[in-house]
C-alpha cells in the first residue's frame, strides 16, 4: 500500500518538473490543427501538391431551425491550410453526390455552400451559432455559381445607427447576417467538383481589414459549415461543426553556408566564379530533458511494481 500513496506524489512531481521544463501536461484534449508555413504565392489550386494532409471535421445537421431534418445526419469536411507572410487560404473538401449550382433564372435551384467563421474577438469563444451582439463571428460563405464573401453575424443588434455607419454598414440592420463593406472583400476563392466531392479553396488575409474582421496573425479558432442545395438546405438548414483550434507553423530558421568553387580555365578563355548558397535547417533536441523523463518513468514502474508485490 506505501507504493500506491507514493505513486500520486510521483506523478504530481513529474507533472511538476516537466512544467518547469517548460512542457505542458494536458488531458484529453485534442492537438490544434498546424496551419503549414508556404514561402511564395499560396496555392489556389485545390490539387496543388503544396496542401497538407487534410484534417478529417465531423459535422452535424442543424436542430435548430425549421424544418428540422427526418434524421440527424453525420457528415465531415476535409480542411487543410496554409499561409505565408500575408495571406492565408484553406482547402475545403466535403463529398455531395449532387451538384448543385445557382443559374441565372433558377429559383428553384439551392446551391450548394460552404463557409469558414471566425471569433472577431479572441476573449472568449462565441456562441457557435453565429455568435451573438456581445461577441460576433466572422464568415467567409461561399455558394456554387455565386462567388465568395465576406460577413460578420451578430453584432448589428447591437450597434447605434451612428456606430453602423463608421464601420461602412447599413444604418438599420436587415438580418442578423450582414456583409461587410467593400474595402473588407478581401476575399477570394476557386472551386472544382470532381468524382462527388466538392473541392474549395478560400483565400483572406491573415491579418484584419476591419474592425468586425477577425484577425489569424497569432493563431486562430475556426467552425466550419456546408449545405447540400439537392436537400434543399439554404440560410440556417446546413450541416455545422464546432470550433477548431487552428496553430501557425513557424517558418524554419535556415542556417546559410556559402561555397564558392573557382574554375582554373585555359589559357585564353574566362575565369568562372560560380556561388552556390546552401541552406541547412538546425534542429536541437533537448536530450538532457528526455533523461529527466526517463528517470521518472523508471521511478513510476518501480513504485508501481512495488505496491503490485505487497498486496
Amino acid at each position: 500500500m506505501r507504493g500506491d500513496k507514493l505513486l500520486p506524489g510521483i506523478a504530481l512531481a513529474a507533472a511538476l518538473l516537466l512544467a518547469l521544463m517548460g512542457m505542458v501536461v494536458v488531458t484529453a484534449q485534442e492537438a490544434a490543427v498546424r496551419v503549414k508555413y508556404v514561402a511564395g504565392a499560396l496555392p489556389t489550386d485545390p490539387f496543388s501538391n503544396v496542401w497538407p494532409a487534410p484534417v478529417d471535421v465531423p459535422l452535424t445537421s442543424q436542430s435548430l431551425v425549421y424544418p428540422l431534418p427526418a434524421a440527424t445526419e453525420t457528415r465531415s469536411v476535409g480542411v487543410s491550410a496554409v499561409y505565408n507572410g500575408t495571406h492565408i487560404a484553406f482547402l475545403l473538401v466535403w463529398s455531395d453526390p449532387t451538384q448543385d449550382v445557382a443559374k441565372p433564372g433558377g429559383l428553384d435551384v439551392f446551391p450548394d455552400a460552404v463557409a469558414v467563421q471566425f471569433p472577431v474577438s479572441r476573449a472568449q469563444l462565441p456562441y457557435i451559432c453565429m455568435g451573438t451582439v456581445d461577441n460576433p463571428v466572422n464568415i467567409v460563405y461561399w455558394k456554387a455559381g455565386v462567388g465568395v464573401e465576406n460577413l460578420v453575424a451578430g453584432a448589428g443588434y447591437g450597434l447605434s445607427p451612428q456606430q453602423r455607419e463608421a464601420l461602412g454598414l447599413q444604418a438599420t440592420p436587415a438580418a442578423p447576417v450582414e456583409l461587410l463593406p467593400a474595402t473588407a472583400q478581401m476575399v477570394t476563392a476557386a472551386a472544382a467538383y470532381r468524382d462527388g466531392k466538392w473541392y474549395v479553396v478560400l483565400m483572406r488575409p491573415l491579418g484584419s481589414a476591419h474592425p468586425l474582421m477577425a484577425s489569424l496573425a497569432d493563431g486562430f479558432s475556426a467552425a466550419f459549415a456546408t449545405w447540400d442545395g439537392s436537400k434543399g438546405e439554404r440560410g440556417g438548414l446546413k450541416a455545422t461543426s464546432g470550433w477548431i483550434a487552428f496553430q501557425l507553423e513557424k517558418p524554419a530558421a535556415p542556417a546559410t553556408a556559402t561555397q564558392t568553387p573557382t574554375t582554373t580555365a585555359a589559357p585564353g578563355t574566362t575565369t568562372i566564379t560560380q556561388t552556390t548558397t546552401v541552406t541547412q535547417v538546425v534542429e536541437t533536441t533537448p536530450t538532457w530533458a528526455w533523461a529527466v523523463i526517463g528517470v521518472l518513468v523508471a521511478l513510476l514502474a518501480l513504485f508501481a511494481g512495488s505496491a503490485l508485490r505487497r498486496k
